[in-house]
């Protein structure tokens, strides 16, 4: 048998297919970069903690670097990142601003704490600490998938609440400049919450099971069309 060619049918053959490879491949893409984020975070769990001092804050590809933080803590002025989800759950991250010898301050992430029946009573994230030396490791603050405006605005009061970080905002409102970086507080150390720190929540293998499906689609999308061809020429032949 012969196929009929159908330029409308055609066309709209090649822009479904050329979707679903590339989706196919924006999977495998995504699954790449996780690979090479936990390939990093691997190397670098073996490191020793170098003290924050003596990092460059405007180098990039920091992530994961084991750090020493010593300075004064400004327990007056914290922050809560909202609509931090943890099994289910949802709740705080704790930044408690950490004032070095730099005269500026990092931002010491101190863990996870669950939200309260009443929105409006904060967590007690006191501490009784002047100051602070600790260990953690290098990370960029949490992000979220579609910001909403004013979703980087700080509650008023103090601990303040926040639902994306922004330095700039958070430098005005603290009175000194912060580094582009947060301090992930080491599960051993003292003054911290829940710290299961996690990468993200899909590994690299998810990422690779949906590519499959996608170029799954792409081939049943494919045999559908000349299927679908097929079936026209031979319709055709019988009205003949």
């Amino acid at each position: 048998m012969q196929f009929r060619f159908n330029f409308i049918l055609t066309l709209l053959a090649i822009l479904v297919l050329a979707l679903l490879l590339a989706l196919g491949y924006w999977q495998l893409d995504r699954a790449q970069q996780k690979q090479a984020l936990l390939d990093l975070q691997a190397a670098r769990v073996q490191l020793e903690p170098v003290a924050i001092d003596t990092v460059r804050m405007n180098k990039e590809h920091l992530r994961y670097l084991p750090v020493t933080v010593s300075g004064a803590i400004d327990a007056d002025q914290q922050i809560l990142i909202d609509n931090q989800i943890k099994q289910g759950r949802a709740g705080y991250f704790v930044l408690t601003p950490i004032k070095l010898t730099n005269n500026s301050a990092i931002l010491l992430n101190r863990g996870w704490l669950p939200l309260g029946d009443d929105r409006n009573t904060l967590p007690d994230v006191k501490i009784d600490a002047v100051t602070l030396t600790v260990n953690g490791r290098l990370d960029h603050f949490p992000s979220v998938g579609i910001a909403l405006e004013g979703a980087d605005v700080l509650s008023d009061g103090w601990p303040a609440v926040v639902q994306t970080i922004n330095l700039n905002k958070v430098s005005e409102r603290l009175g000194y400049p912060v580094m582009p970086y947060q301090v992930l507080l080491d599960n051993d150390e003292q003054y911290g919450y829940e710290r299961e720190w996690t990468l993200f929540e899909m590994g690299p293998e998810k990422h690779h099971g949906y590519a499959f499906q996608w170029f799954a689609l792409a081939l049943t999308w494919l045999i559908l069309y000349f299927v679908v061809t097929i079936k026209i020429k031979t319709k055709t032949k019988k009205n003949e």
